[in-house]
């Protein structure tokens, strides 16, 4: 819970900043009010949101894999000023991802949604 109440308020960062209103910046709203609520559609919601970031992270990896096959000098992330290094970025994105599917898959999140708070 504590991952997507602070992915919550990135997304909102982000949609203030940059006015950002995709998938990948909305798509915790729901996975957060299903999650504090209990819903039923939950589980549901956090398999799209993890297939999202899934097929997000692979593009982006693949686009940078062929970049830097092209130009490796050219491939480089800067984020305000400062150059963010690729591959602790993607260890730590990919990291967060399989975190998000494991908690999807694991028998705690079934049983803390089937249940309702008292």
């Amino acid at each position: 819970m504590g991952l997507y109440a602070i992915l919550t308020l990135v997304a909102f960062w982000r949609m203030t900043t940059f006015y950002a209103f995709d998938l990948l910046t909305l798509g915790v709203l729901p996975l957060l009010f299903g999650i504090l609520t209990r819903a039923k559609w939950t589980k549901v919601v956090l398999f799209c949101y993890a297939a999202i970031q899934t097929l997000g992270l692979a593009a982006m990896t693949t686009t940078a894999i062929i970049a830097y096959q092209i130009t490796p000098n050219d491939v480089n992330l800067a984020f305000q000023g400062y150059n963010v290094p690729l591959i602790p970025l993607w260890v730590l994105l990919a990291s967060l991802i399989g975190f998000q599917w494991w908690v999807g898959l694991s028998k705690t999140t079934h049983v803390y949604l089937a249940s309702k708070p008292s």
